[in-house]
């Protein structure tokens, strides 16, 4: 699912739709920055200062602002600001002003170490739309042995506390990793207790982008063990309500009725584009001013510093995205609602952009088979209650 769908709300889902049948580019992200004081093995953008040296400098608050002009011309309404680590940034709050008063809507994704009373208190006079907080783990440990930043789990629920006290609209999210696994509980334990809103992503895509570093595989769980965390996830979250075999019930019901409607139509068999907002009405540009689909895929891409316009450049994103289809089984793949596959997962994950990643195809066919053991254990155990 694309990042912003995430947390948008109805009206928010509406306007993306009619977004997409224009090909408006209503929301983007902007990468203000490659480092990070942190260094999290699955990350794809953190750059040393050496490295980004080596590559290009930071744009300027005024040289983005000037992009920002032209986006808003394009019909850009929401911008995520991301790195990186954004707070590092060193024109962060003249630029953060700059897109306000040009009346763009705007979240920022942090780790929250750096988040202090200042930053606060600038939030809270100049409230964002939402901060997104990553937490990697219920303890220093995981914050140790993935991030290889010692302390930065306390440091991030003092953020955490600041953002409470000065009335912050944030909301938390939580990277699935071999290396935190064992904290998941914990992690949705304090957030339930803080009655804050959480997402966790199990999927952790094996993108290397700039950094020019083998990824590191044995940073992720194999695709069944990623899918049983996930299964359990959408339980504890449908907890309350009850209404977790119902979840399960309705996805299997559109993988049933998919998979009748491939076989009742085999001309669907083809290859198509990604359902994926990429190149529809989102996309993403990296610190150096890269104009890309999405925070991932490094291509299509036009540099908007090198005598180009914001709208040529989504023109170009446009017809390269238009050019990149799914692999044919994966269109008529019953499993497709459940399913993260894009052009940048089969890039990364099989080195072709139509190519069939085996470790989606694993992660959903577990993910059916939990769900449907899920139905039969609720019958049976209605069964048994009817007998009594």
């Amino acid at each position: 699912m694309d990042e912003f769908l995430k947390y948008a709300d109805t009206a928010e889902r509406m306007l993306f739709r009619r977004a997409s049948a224009g090909r408006i580019p209503v929301n983007g992200s902007i990468e203000v920055s490659p480092l990070c004081n942190m260094d999290c093995d699955m990350c794809f953008v953190r750059l040393s200062p050496s490295e980004m040296q080596s590559k290009g400098h930071l744009r300027t608050a005024k040289e983005w602002l000037s992009i920002a002009r032209q986006m808003k011309d394009a019909g850009v309404l929401f911008l995520l600001l991301t790195g990186g680590e954004p707070l590092l940034y060193p024109d962060l709050k003249e630029l953060y002003l700059g897109l306000k008063k040009l009346g763009m809507i705007i979240t920022i994704n942090t780790n929250a170490t750096l988040l202090d009373e200042e930053w606060a208190q600038f939030f809270a006079k100049n409230k964002p739309r939402r901060i997104n907080v990553t937490l990697y783990g219920a303890d220093d440990t995981a914050y140790s042995r993935l991030c290889h930043h010692p302390g930065g789990y306390e440091k991030t629920i003092q953020a955490i506390d600041l953002l409470k006290q000065y009335d912050i609209p944030f909301r938390l999210s939580y990277s699935l990793t071999r290396a935190n696994a064992e904290d998941l509980i914990p992690f949705m334990d304090y957030a339930e207790q803080m009655e804050l809103y959480y997402e966790i992503d199990p999927y952790m895509i094996p993108a290397t982008r700039e950094r020019n570093r083998t990824y590191q595989f044995d940073s992720r769980l194999e695709p069944e063990e990623a899918a049983r965390y996930a299964h359990e996830i959408h339980r504890r979250k449908c907890a309350e309500h009850g209404t977790f075999t119902a979840y399960c019930q309705n996805a299997i019901d559109n993988i049933d009725k998919a998979q009748q409607y491939a076989a009742e139509h085999p001309e669907m068999k083809k290859p198509q584009r990604s359902g994926c907002l990429a190149g529809l009405c989102s996309f993403s540009v990296n610190w150096q001013g890269e104009l890309r689909p999405c925070v991932i895929l490094t291509k299509p891409g036009v540099n908007l510093f090198e005598n180009t316009s914001f709208t040529e450049a989504w023109q170009t994103i446009m017809d390269g995205m238009d050019t990149l289809l799914m692999n044919e089984d994966c269109t008529v793949c019953p499993r497709r609602s459940i399913c993260d596959n894009c052009p940048a997962s089969a890039l990364y994950e099989t080195g072709e952009y139509s190519g069939k990643p085996d470790y989606l195809c694993r992660y959903t066919a577990e993910l059916e088979r939990l769900m449907r053991l899920e139905i039969q254990q609720s019958e049976n155990d209605s069964l048994k209650q009817s007998s009594q």
